[in-house]
């Protein structure tokens, strides 16, 4: 029986995960890279180019589909950090895709 749940379980993460993806997709084929880099901002204040600082890790470069996937699960707690939970449940999905599209095309350096 328990056999049974926890396949039932990684069946059901798995598909989540591939929702997501495609929602992150569709969500980056509308994105408006401009937009995104109005946005930056209030990110680049932590989140500076180069080597990561005092544990905040550098977004430029990121892909886009992760960054969205990460964006939204601060936004819905998945992920825990107080920080970037009140900043991501500020944004809607436009606006994470944008800022998603824009960072993806920076130079992780």
């Amino acid at each position: 029986m328990s056999r049974f749940i926890l396949t039932f379980m990684a069946a059901i993460s798995i598909s989540v995960a591939s929702i997501q993806c495609v929602q992150a997709e569709n969500l980056i084929k509308n994105a408006d890279i401009a937009y995104g880099e109005y946005l930056a901002g209030e990110c680049v204040t932590c989140h500076r180019s180069g080597a990561a600082n005092d544990g905040i890790p550098n977004i430029s470069g990121m892909d886009a589909d992760s960054f969205v996937y990460i964006l939204q699960s601060y936004r819905s707690k998945e992920l825990e950090n107080k920080v970037m939970q009140l900043v991501a449940s500020r944004l809607d999905d436009e606006q994470i895709a944008s800022l998603a599209v824009y960072f993806a095309s920076l130079s992780s350096k």
